[in-house]
């Protein structure tokens, strides 16, 4: 039986304080990202969504003072959310607030 190989899973911080976009991970050409989790904590009321480049592919999440997530997809084949090729991952927040966590990825090649 051929083994097929698994990804590499990767880590990347969140950090972002101000309204509208702010990269998470700059996206590379010939490639896409799966995001299999995400943990973030958020100081103040906001809503929080993800996008790759500009294209919304979660929309905006509410939470209260110092709430948060955390989401994992440990089954292979399921994640979170799938950037377009080239693009990045980029989070959105609605209002001016200190957004802290990490998020797990994988690089997927396009052509697979």
């Amino acid at each position: 039986m051929a083994v097929k190989r698994v990804a590499d899973v990767r880590w990347a911080a969140i950090n972002a304080v101000a309204s509208g976009d702010t990269q998470v991970l700059a996206g590379e050409a010939g490639y896409k990202y799966r995001v299999i989790s995400v943990t973030l904590v958020c100081s103040a009321a906001i809503s929080v969504g993800w996008k790759s480049g500009t294209t919304v592919k979660v929309p905006g999440m509410a939470f209260a003072q110092n709430g948060g997530m955390d989401v994992n997809r440990p089954t292979p084949g399921t994640y979170f959310f799938e950037t377009n090729e080239g693009e990045d991952i980029t989070i959105n927040l609605s209002g001016s607030a200190t957004v802290t966590g990490s998020l797990n990825y994988v690089e997927i090649p396009v052509d697979e």
